[in-house]
């Protein structure tokens, strides 16, 4: 199609310009990082034993990697009670009461900064420099062509000899304050005077001053009260590590503590100056607009000649350090304001390491104070979502447009979002949440590479999604499609941020699942033993399944245990497809009309138009039905067994939940490859998520349906014999969830990689012209039947549009119905024994080597903190139960009645049990862990079997009982005598000799 020709000047306001979002950005950083930043500081004001709990449970406290973390999760109910009681956090008001002081420092001094300003400048009155009130004429003329509703408040430096001014308060009260320089210029050169005085007149109409104020506030006030504080803390820290000459391996985490406060202010100061560089531009663009003279933009001082390639390098950092753009660049920008509709580098990847930040910052809050659930970390991964949307996600429409409007090439949004990725993932480094934070690289740093995949397939199908909206809308103003991509974008992002922290992070960072326990969950959500009906299956093929489906189970546990992945994968299609539907309406949209200065109605919108969506809708439709026929084939693979489904096997139900993914996924996938081809290198993402994801999801529907006639259907049944009615949410209670997000999300990342494909292959053969997402200028004409060509291809058409509506209708009804009836799960905040439960069934917990000194040091604090007591208590009742029992064998009585005396022993040893396999840590040493175990073990049948024992007279039960004690007691002797063992040669003897009461557990 045509172009613009020749280029026009763009409006830059044809969309919203995004630098409050990215004010919004700054101030949420900084309020996250000031508290978060503090928590450490606040901490070490306070007399805690941490070091002790963190070596009692096994752990070196200097090496915090993700096997520590899975160590904690096993023992979390004694770790969680020795930190209450020893190492207790900070009062809640104490942290989260340190960004409210931050906000409340930077409120004052925004309010004190203009009286500052003015009191430095020694500024005066306007009318002390315009008696004859001359130029307040002017002024007041001025402010009226700039749409100001009054003229603000003017003063005068005089001691300023530039001819500029400059303008400071807040939006509701500015002030301008003229140079003296600029008056004394004004009879000699009032186009200089106009120019600058309507730049500052276009800062007070774009609403810039709060936003310029309010972030030298912010950014002092984090100086001041974040920084400063945190350094000493840091200080304080070096020095007890260069005095203790700490480990190697504290070297990692050393350095993270001692740059995190440089990352952070470059990274706050880098951000600050790009929002005030761009909103010089677009003062100056307003200036212009208002009848400025662009010539005056020549008056800058000239750039210095470049001297080499290391000169220019350091004149690019400088300029990015400054609150105000190049000359050069700012007089560029009034001709072609191309600068203001990219995403550049710098912001983005600023963006990505800032919001990676502000989401660990944000978490560290909920992990500090026992406040995890799965809606929790969503609501916390919206802020980071929001941000990037409204950052990135403005930018890249702004892009689109102004390509569309300007002829110039439509960007992918892949190196946006290769910037994007980068700094997440730098982000996730430098910050160390989620891998060890006493190493540099994760355990599977491969695993990073999703986070940098992410940022690319973000900004990829946002670019997509833009050019099908900027192209589909009739509005005046394109802001409403805007926020409702951004709407998606967030959904989007959000869902990942949560995944990515909750699974993701944990993966790269080392964790591993239990194989015995993965293989265990799945025989727990499928009871039952056996061999399919039919198949000839045997208990090999069983093991074989089970471990092949317990490999994806906890990836689809992920997906579940995320509230926002069905709204997530909702709009990920059907935001799109709304926009693709309209998107071949002809004619000019009044928005593109009106983003021209010139206001001409003959332009022509650049770039292809889009194929018709039923490019997309066919073969996801088509998909579907496939899917229907697929999972049929499955049902009558797997007939029904000659039992009830309540007593159904193991096998055949893993076999059927193969059977369904499959019969979901594979002609989900063969409709995302179709429509990849046929929609053409422009809609290739969007085209082959509609087919994908429309197919898996009238696929669900089909089986949903079927599941739910199970045992009416013949020979399809599968789980049932008897025929009634039985929702699929009932049937399948435990997998249902995993089974549709998984076929959901899977279906999603297969579209993600076909369309990735496919552009890889297009860019080799880009030389060859790309003509199936054009329509042909004869399409739906024959000779001499063209009206009725048209009219059959909508006959045709009819079906398969109503088809794809009804599938997004069910996307949509999903989106809300799923998390709605998994609010319970979502919401719940597990405690400490289902935490500890859990861990040790799912959770591969490993034993971490250590040297002898931090083991003999671990051993001390075990000892200390209430493993001396139990041990000691253990003995003391193993010594009295032989003494005792020793006279009843001399007696020739053993009977359980005439030794009650002993019950309160058995009642002892049941505590002790308890505190030994539930309330208390594992021991860290192997040799005293086994006998450890075993006195908790053997305490907790003989106290069981002694209580019944005596409850019914029963003497061979009584006997056996007392065997187990003894046993739990000679276990209690071994232990203690190990414990001593490594005690006495790491040097404790002191420790050992003391004759203070041993301290029994606080909790």
């Amino acid at each position: 199609m045509g172009v613009t020709t020749p280029r026009s000047r763009v409006d830059e306001r044809v969309t919203g310009a995004g630098t409050t979002v990215r004010f919004a950005l700054l101030v949420v950083l900084l309020l996250a990082a000031g508290g978060a930043m503090m928590l450490p500081v606040v901490k070490s004001l306070s007399d805690t034993d941490a070091t002790g709990c963190l070596l009692a449970m096994g752990t070196d406290p200097d090496r915090t990697d993700m096997v520590s973390v899975i160590n904690a999760l096993s023992q979390n109910v004694p770790y969680r009670a020795c930190m209450a009681r020893y190492a207790p956090p900070p009062a809640t008001w104490l942290v989260f009461g340190w960004p409210v002081l931050l906000a409340g420092l930077a409120a004052l001094l925004f309010v004190l900064l203009p009286v500052w300003k003015a009191w430095r400048r020694g500024v005066v009155p306007l009318e002390a420099a315009d008696p004859d009130g001359e130029i307040r004429s002017l002024l007041t003329e001025l402010a009226v062509t700039a749409g100001l509703t009054r003229l603000p408040r003017v003063v005068v430096d005089r001691t300023a000899v530039d001819a500029s001014a400059v303008v400071f308060g807040r939006n509701r009260r500015p002030t301008v304050c003229l140079f003296g320089g600029l008056l004394a210029r004004r009879g000699g050169d009032p186009g200089r005077f106009r120019a600058v005085v309507l730049h500052e007149f276009a800062h007070i109409a774009n609403r810039d001053v709060t936003v310029a104020y309010g972030t030298v506030a912010v950014w002092r006030a984090f100086l001041a009260l974040i920084i400063v504080p945190y350094l000493l803390w840091a200080g304080r820290y070096l020095h007890g590590f260069l005095t203790s000459w700490g480990e190697p391996t504290d070297v990692p985490l050393l350095i993270r503590r001692l740059l995190l406060p440089a990352l952070m202010v470059a990274l706050i100061y880098l951000a600050r100056s790009d929002v005030l560089r761009s909103r010089e531009i677009y003062a100056d663009l307003a200036a212009v607009r208002w009848g400025a003279d662009p010539r005056e933009w020549n008056a800058g001082p000239p750039r210095p000649a470049d001297g080499g390639r290391l000169r220019r390098a350091f004149g690019s950092l400088r300029e990015l350090w400054g609150t105000h753009p190049r000359w050069e660049e700012r007089h560029g920008a009034l001709a072609d304001p191309a600068p203001l509709f990219g995403a550049r580098a710098l912001p983005v990847f600023l963006t990505g390491a800032a919001v990676m930040m502000v989401n660990v910052y944000l978490l560290t809050y909920l992990s500090t104070y026992d406040l995890y659930s799965l809606w929790r970390v969503q609501l916390v991964s919206l802020v980071p979502a929001v941000l990037v949307a409204g950052v990135v996600g403005i930018a890249l429409w702004r892009a689109v447009a102004y390509a569309v409007l300007t002829g110039g090439p439509i960007p992918s949004g892949a190196r946006t979002g290769l910037w994007l990725g980068a700094g997440a993932g730098v982000g996730q480094l430098l910050i160390g949440y989620g891998v060890s934070r006493a190493e540099w690289m994760p355990r599977r740093p491969a695993l990073l590479l999703l986070v940098v995949c992410a940022g690319i397939a973000f900004a990829w199908w946002v670019t997509q999604c833009a050019r099908l909206w900027v192209g589909a809308w009739r509005g005046r103003s394109l802001r409403l499609p805007l926020l409702l991509g951004l709407g998606a974008a967030v959904l989007v992002l959000a869902a990942w941020f949560a995944w990515w922290t909750m699974d993701g992070a944990t993966w790269a960072a080392g964790a591993a699942y239990s194989d015995s326990g993965m293989r265990q969950a799945v025989l727990d959500a499928f009871p039952g033993s056996g061999g399919p009906a039919g198949t000839g299956a045997t208990a090999e093929d069983h093991a074989a399944v089970s471990s092949a489906v317990a490999t994806i189970w906890p990836m689809l546990g992920g997906f579940v245990a995320t509230p926002l992945v069905p709204a997530a994968l909702a709009a990920l299609w059907v935001v799109p497809l709304a926009g693709w539907v309209p998107a071949r309406a002809p004619g000019v949209p009044p928005w593109a009309a009106g983003a021209l200065p010139d206001g001409s109605d003959r332009l022509v919108l650049a770039g292809e138009p889009p194929p018709s969506p039923l490019r997309a809708l066919g073969p996801g439709v088509l998909g579907g039905a496939s899917c229907w026929a697929a999972v049929v084939g499955v049902q009558a693979l797997l007939p029904a067994p000659p039992f009830d489904a309540g007593q159904g096997t193991a096998l055949h139900e893993t076999f059927y939940l193969v059977g369904l993914f499959i019969a979901l996924l594979a002609p989900a996938g063969a409709a995302a490859v179709v429509a990849a081809a046929r929609c053409g290198r422009g809609h290739r993402l969007v085209g082959a998520l509609i087919a994908a994801e429309s197919a898996a999801v009238l696929g669900v529907v089909g089986m949903a349906l079927l599941v739910s006639s199970d045992g009416c259907l013949g020979p399809l049944n599968t789980l049932e014999s008897s025929c009634s009615w039985r929702p699929v949410w009932d049937t399948m209670l435990w997998t249902l969830p995993r089974l549709v997000n998984g076929v959901l999300t899977i279906a999603a990342v297969i579209a993600l990689l076909v369309a990735a494909a496919g552009s890889l292959v297009g860019h080799a053969r880009r030389g060859r012209p790309d003509v199936r997402g054009t329509p042909s200028p004869l399409r739906g004409k024959r000779a001499g039947t063209g009206r009725r060509t048209v009219r059959g291809d909508r006959r045709k058409a009819r079906p398969v549009a109503s088809a794809g509506a009804a599938a997004a209708c069910a996307a949509v009804v999903l989106a809300v119905a799923e998390p709605l009836a998994m609010a319970d799960f979502h919401t719940l905040v597990p405690d400490s024994v289902t935490t500890q439960q859990t861990a040790r069934r799912w959770l591969q917990v490993t034993d971490v080597r250590v040297s002898d000194d931090i083991r003999a040091r671990q051993v001390h604090a075990w000892h200390r903190l209430g493993g001396r007591y139990l041990l000691e208590h253990a003995r003391a009742d193993d010594t009295y139960l032989r003494a005792t029992l020793l006279r009843a064998v001399e007696a020739e009585d053993v009977r359980p009645a005439s030794l009650t005396r002993l019950r309160p022993v058995c009642a002892d040893y049941g505590r002790i049990a308890d505190w030994v396999n539930t309330h208390y840590f594992r021991a860290p040493d192997g040799t005293a862990q086994s006998a450890w175990q075993a006195l908790g073990t053997r305490a907790e049948k003989g106290s069981t079997d002694c209580e019944r024992a005596f409850e019914e007279q029963d003497r061979p039960l009584f006997v056996s009982a007392m065997k187990e004690l003894l046993a739990a007691g000679r276990n209690a002797g071994i232990a203690k005598k190990r414990v001593e063992t490594i005690l006495r040669e790491g040097g404790y003897r002191t420790y050992l000799n003391s004759t203070r009461p041993a301290r029994a557990p606080g909790w």
